[in-house]
């Protein structure tokens, strides 16, 4: 009896071709999983909630040998006193809300920080009473960095910078100053973002990018070059090895490949996932990329999901995949190679060694193309299922491209099936599209199905 096994998912989630046209390792559906160096569908680490932080803190950020909160007050968590609530001096009038970023300098912790009116500032925790840099031409700006000793800030067209080994100084002459950055655009010359490419500092415009390189010294500034596409985000960038990854207006996109490249339909990373990600950009997002160290993987949080892409060259691993959640995530900060998130004042980690959110079941859906087994018209019979997996599933078939809603009723198995007597299977079609599920609070893994089936000797009609 004719059989076909599936047993490579490393293309992930991807949906650049029709359903009915689309590679057999290649995905249309992958929810709250991902692909493992050995080419299976793992579940996602469940989200443990670890308790409430403190009312009237905010923000997450992980740095300095701690995690950190930050509010006008200070004082330890009563939950938490492992995590920091560092004091920020709240100006005369203003309400802070939200940290939008923060970075380490010189051991300390400089943050910007978002008032209620809407308004930006910049704070450095140096032990000082004032936090406030009161510096007139600190930009007080949303995107900022730290590089060549020095941090940099966007300024309306300009990027400044302070002083080398001094965040509270961006006036002193020849040390600090500011990048014309403006000077090198022909369209768009606001600066939307700051990032890291191979040591040097990207400032990112809408529909560009400038690759700078940056030193202690000013007078050794220069331009690098540029790349034709930017972000509109401020921080929907990071860096994973020597490159950058960010979301463009097209899309998921790295610096590397748009770098030597003069084709921006050049295969992208993110290509894969143009099409949803293009259906997300047409409502207001403030997407928030990281990248997973503990993991080796890059998150991008978009409210109460996120697009994950997992990425290994020796395995030749890369693949997307989308992870949901059940609230809203309002911060994210990496520690010790655990990944936290916060919701209001729930703050959350990934627990590798769970398998549910705080209780709540994950539910796991993977979904192959309509494959036809290599006799494209033929009419087939399939008889039977197996499965090799790790933990229970369900499979359901879909048979009609025209009609992805149709399905069979689910079969529920568990593990490997494959020493038992064969699963029945009872549909007839030219092509078979298979959905995995897991809806329950146990660990999963997936690593091949295999189809038994008949050829009918006819076409369809």
């Amino acid at each position: 009896m004719p059989a076909i096994t599936f047993d490579r998912f490393d293309g992930g989630l991807d949906v650049r071709q029709l359903a009915s046209s689309a590679d057999a390792n290649r995905l249309r559906m992958l929810k709250n999983a991902y692909v493992t160096t050995g080419r299976t569908i793992r579940k996602r680490p469940g989200l443990k909630r670890l308790g409430s932080l403190n009312s009237g803190s905010f923000g997450l950020f992980g740095g300095v040998d701690a995690l950190w909160t930050f509010s006008a007050f200070g004082g330890d968590h009563a939950q938490f006193p492992q995590i920091k609530n560092s004091r920020i001096r709240e100006p005369y009038g203003k309400n802070m809300v939200r940290l939008v970023h923060a970075e380490v300098f010189n051991g300390f912790i400089y943050a910007a920080v978002e008032c209620e009116d809407g308004s930006i500032e910049h704070h450095y925790l140096d032990g000082k009473y004032e936090t406030l840099v009161q510096d007139a031409n600190c930009p007080h700006s949303r995107s900022l960095i730290k590089k060549a000793g020095k941090m940099f800030a966007i300024k309306n067209d300009v990027v400044r910078f302070s002083a080398t080994g001094n965040a509270r100084d961006w006036s002193t002459p020849d040390d600090a100053g500011f990048l014309p950055v403006a000077l090198q655009q022909s369209v768009n010359n606001k600066p939307t973002a700051l990032g890291e490419y191979q040591g040097n500092l990207v400032v990112f415009f809408e529909d560009s990018a400038q690759i700078w390189q940056v030193d202690p010294d000013p007078k050794n500034h220069r331009l690098i070059s540029t790349v034709p596409i930017g972000t509109p985000f401020p921080y929907s960038h990071a860096g994973m090895g020597s490159d950058i990854f960010f979301l463009s207006q097209n899309g998921f996109r790295s610096v590397a490949v748009q770098a030597f490249s003069t084709n921006l339909m050049d295969n992208d990373i993110g290509s894969p996932i143009d099409a949803l990600v293009q259906q997300d950009l047409k409502r207001a997002i403030e997407p928030k990329m990281v990248y997973w160290r503990g993991t080796g993987q890059l998150l991008c949080f978009m409210g109460d999901y996120a697009y994950v892409y997992s990425y290994s060259r020796s395995s030749k691993i890369s693949a997307w995949s989308m992870w949901t959640f059940p609230f809203e995530v309002e911060a994210v900060a990496e520690y010790e190679a655990k990944l936290y998130l916060r919701s209001g004042a729930d703050l959350y980690v990934f627990d590798p060694d769970s398998h549910s959110d705080d209780g709540q079941p994950i539910e796991v859906v993977a979904e192959l193309p309509y494959l036809d087994m290599r006799k494209p018209g033929v009419l087939k019979q399939f008889t039977g299922v197996d499965v090799a997996a790790d933990g229970s599933l369900e499979v359901q078939f879909a048979f009609n491209p025209a009609r992805p809603d149709l399905l069979t009723p689910p079969i529920f198995l568990r593990g490997d099936t494959r020493p038992l007597p064969r699963l029945p299977v009872e549909v007839m079609a030219t092509n078979l599209a298979i959905r995995i599920g897991n809806h329950d609070n146990q660990a999963f893994e997936l690593a091949s199905v295999t189809l038994y089936y008949e050829l009918s000797g006819g076409y369809a009609v």
